[in-house]
């Protein structure tokens, strides 16, 4: 029984080991833009645990470029983290995690994060050392009450309805808002080296930031081989004030179908103005959606304009835990610290 780094051949047991634990198959272009196509050196950066040649754990680091204090450092998020349930109990979760700080320490990584279940998080804490930052909260809008109750309470849709589709037609014509002289929104297909300065500029707007520059950014929204995202850039002339990015999807309910708009990423440069022209039209661009909703901690800018744009926090359904590596003590344990969104996260 070994943990072992990844070699090239594993593909086929982690894949089975995923479909064992999540009872979800993995597709091969999934794998390979989660492990391969990943931008940085280090990547694809996976160990297992191996019993008599069957890959029956798993832990894996995205490793990206970041900014701590706005100096570019190494930061790693735990994914896919999975024992298979036959050999569950016999401390190879531990075992996992604990082999991945050595490496991860040895490969230079200054902070690791992660969010992990409810069921994952007292071991990873209680002996790992994790600290938990704190739960991130999930902010929502309904935007066709209409629609939203004719799906969840049977018998009702056929009064409701009527009054939902009014309420569609009405917020589809509603205008854009006016921007000044010389700016622009529009929807963006390339991340160009405008993205790399607007990532320079705000380096210090948290203590913790992912490097959200254009290679890193192309990869996570343009090549993902399951989500689709729509792109919006703000500018002043040839400067990038700031971006976001928004998924719609239709959801199925006990009695109809929703559109959900998220608001998976944004980021502007550290201006008042700026940051309520891209809300106030990144929302614009939901407005046909039954309900919008984005991942947030309260303290940060996009959360502050949204709840003035009648939000709610709706619940804090994962927390951020973190492992400290080199040089940074107790720093970085509160989640005024690190900026984060959807974009931190795998599975969005």
């Amino acid at each position: 029984m070994t943990v072992r780094f990844y070699k090239q051949g594993d593909e086929a047991g982690i894949k089975q080991l995923h479909l064992d634990v999540f009872k979800k198959e993995m597709s091969s272009k999934l794998w390979e833009w989660k492990y391969l196509d990943k931008p940085g050196q280090q990547n694809p950066f996976i160990l297992v645990f191996e019993e008599a040649g069957v890959i029956k754990g798993h832990i894996a680091l995205w490793v990206s470029e970041a900014y701590i204090e706005g100096k570019e450092a190494k930061i790693a998020l735990r994914v896919d983290t999975m024992v298979h349930p036959d050999v569950r109990g016999k401390g190879i979760y531990t075992k996992l995690n604990q082999a991945m700080l050595q490496q991860a320490r040895a490969a230079g990584v200054q902070l690791l994060y992660g969010f992990p279940s409810e069921q994952a998080k007292p071991p990873l804490i209680g002996k790992t050392d994790a600290i938990d930052v704190g739960g991130i909260s999930r902010y929502m809008k309904i935007g066709n009450p209409f629609n939203v109750l004719s799906v969840l309470f049977k018998g009702i849709g056929f009064v409701l309805k009527p009054f939902g589709r009014f309420q569609a037609h009405y917020r589809k014509r509603v205008k854009m808002p006016a921007l000044p002289e010389d700016w622009a929104f529009e929807e963006v297909t390339h991340f160009d080296p405008r993205f790399n300065k607007l990532a320079e500029e705000v380096s210090d707007i948290k203590s913790v930031i992912l490097k959200r520059d254009a290679n890193y950014l192309n990869w996570r929204f343009f090549k993902h081989p399951n989500h689709t995202y729509k792109v919006f850039a703000l500018s002043n002339k040839d400067r990038l004030l700031g971006y976001a990015v928004i998924n719609i999807e239709e959801k199925d309910f006990d009695y109809g179908r929703l559109a959900i708009g998220q608001l998976v990423d944004c980021l502007a440069v550290n201006d008042n103005s700026v940051w309520q022209y891209l809300i106030d039209h990144t929302l614009h661009q939901l407005r046909e959606t039954d309900i919008v909703q984005t991942w947030q901690f309260p303290d940060q800018l996009p959360a502050i304009k949204l709840r003035k744009a009648r939000f709610r926090e709706k619940d804090r359904p994962m927390n951020l835990v973190i492992h400290i590596l080199n040089g940074h003590d107790d720093s970085y344990m509160n989640s005024t610290d690190w900026w984060i969104s959807q974009v931190d996260v795998d599975s969005f």
